[in-house]
């Protein structure tokens, strides 16, 4: 699912693939080094200093995602060097 609309492989993913790559496209996942250099640009709207809870919960789904994935797939995204 993906803003709200739900995919299946069948023809959705060619559907899917478009809604990833139009205005400028998905951006490549950030390593959670990445990340917390954009989370410090950023700002809470509830004042708290959340920063270091987001960080770890981001650093911890991405070593949990990533750790096992046996293939990754990004094919027609239109990245180009920079991105990979």
């Amino acid at each position: 699912m993906r803003a709200g609309k739900e995919y299946g492989c069948k023809y959705g993913c060619i559907s899917l693939t478009d809604d990833c790559t139009q205005d400028g496209g998905r951006r490549p996942p950030l390593l959670p080094s990445a990340f917390a250099t954009e989370l410090e640009k950023k700002s809470f709207t509830n004042g708290k200093e959340d920063y270091p809870l987001v960080k770890g919960l981001y650093k911890d789904a991405f070593e949990e995602r990533f750790g096992k994935a046996t293939k990754l797939i990004y094919g027609m995204l239109g990245w180009g060097d920079a991105e990979a």
